[in-house]
């Protein structure tokens, strides 16, 4: 048995200082893990579905790839999502093939509304590395985040838990969790917040008033906890460095765009009198890098569309939920997303009622009643590939164990190649 480094992609983390142990082309033991990192691991390792599928039977790969063209080939208006827990590899050969095809391209998760993205390409985004929050950061503001539970080593990698504050290169950092109610990670802030999620966006502009000292008329903002957001305006404004980190709460609403742009316009606001980052944390491994090879291929970071044979981005009109609630995709290429668990009901059940063709390494619902499902080998795994930490920073995945099977960048390249071996023709 050996012992090999590996790197987790259960959430957003990336954490690369894992081991594991190999014996008899198995892993024996993972150590450095925590719950979700362990299920992350087995869900990879466990028993995998058929290599391909056409109309539920076992078929060699070359005949789904051959069906799956077909499929893409012939639909006007098909739609590429997931994406979010596949590969930087795969992600860019999926938009290789969106292009191809004319289809509409949006990286889509069990929490990911594109808000968050969209946001931060309309207004700019000041950011920072996990070591910059780690070694610089006096004020950590946590909004309808939960990273004890959401990023469960996030903290004490940030130094952010109450031993790392205590310990830490500035024992006097605060954290402060701004929420609807107390979460485990409320249980470990200086100071915790209250405040309704549909208050989010008042809450950001009085705090934005608050922080370039402009009154507030107390009518409209009636029941909003203005003193604890005059405490904190104070905090932010003397401190040297702080850290917004927020989550899918306040991105993945009706109101998300806004509140996000309302997060960052409160960072641009803080910039005066303190240098203050923002930090999205995303749920899904890698989240940050489906939105950065998008943004890197076709200028935009979600919500794409091809259809006229160049990229043109539109939030909600090109979202893949909205398409799929419209009824507007006549076929879908589902990559490492397991979309009939995730996906709302609407938009759920129109998947159901067109051609869809699923690439991951997953038995998942959506792949048991997909046209063509095609059970690839994970990375992590049994490939090498990389992905992106949600603060942005590559990180390699290793291979500890080795399959013959094909990886989701080579099923989706092969799907490319047979369509224009077609169009040639």
């Amino acid at each position: 048995m050996a012992d090999r480094a590996a790197t987790c992609a259960g959430c957003g983390c990336g954490c690369d200082d894992i081991e594991v142990a190999v014996g008899a082309e198995a892993l024996e033991r993972v150590t450095g893990t925590c719950p979700l990192g362990d299920a992350w691991f087995a869900e990879r390792t466990a028993d995998p579905p058929p290599a391909a599928r056409v109309d539920g039977r076992e078929v060699d790969v070359a005949e789904a790839v051959d069906v799956a063209a077909a499929i893409l080939s012939e639909a006007r208006f098909p739609l590429v999502c997931g994406l979010t827990a596949t590969d930087c590899e795969g992600q860019r050969a999926a938009v290789a093939l969106a292009e191809a095809i004319g289809a509409v391209i949006d990286p889509v998760g069990p929490t990911d509304a594109g808000a968050a993205a969209a946001a931060a390409q309309a207004f700019g985004l000041s950011t920072a590395t996990f070591g910059d929050v780690r070694d610089r950061a006096e004020v950590a503001v946590a909004w309808r985040a939960d990273p004890a539970t959401t990023h469960p080593r996030l903290l004490p990698r940030l130094r952010l838990d109450r031993a790392g504050r205590a310990a830490g290169a500035h024992p006097a950092r605060t954290l402060v969790v701004i929420d609807a109610e107390r979460t485990e990670t409320a249980e470990e802030a200086d100071v915790f917040i209250a405040l309704p999620p549909e208050r989010d966006f008042e809450a950001l502009w009085a705090l934005r008033a608050l922080v370039r000292d402009i009154p507030i008329d107390r009518d409209p903002t009636a029941g909003l906890p203005l003193d604890a957001f005059g405490e904190l305006a104070g905090r932010l404004r003397a401190c040297s460095y702080g850290a917004m980190l927020y989550g899918s709460g306040l991105a993945a609403t009706a109101d998300g765009y806004v509140n996000v742009l309302g997060l960052l316009a409160l960072v641009r606001d803080l910039a005066v009198t303190a240098h203050v980052v923002a930090l999205p944390l995303r749920g899904d491994g890698n989240a940050r890098g489906a939105e950065d090879v998008l943004a890197w291929q076709t200028g935009y970071p979600s919500a794409v569309s091809f259809a006229r044979g160049h990229p043109r981005a539109q939030p909600g009109e090109f979202s893949a939920v909205d398409v799929l609630e419209r009824g507007d995709a006549d076929a879908a290429l589902i990559v490492g997303f397991d979309a009939l668990g995730q996906l709302p009901p609407r938009a759920a059940d129109h998947v159901r009622r067109i051609p869809t063709i699923v690439v991951g390494p997953g038995a998942t619902e959506t792949a048991a009643v997909a046209r063509v499902a095609f059970g690839t080998a994970a990375s992590g795994v049994y490939r090498e590939a990389t992905v992106h930490r949600m603060d942005g920073v590559p990180v390699p995945l290793q291979a500890p164990l080795t399959s013959s099977r094909a990886g989701d960048r080579d099923v989706l390249a092969a799907i490319a190649a047979r369509i224009a071996g077609e169009e040639g023709s």
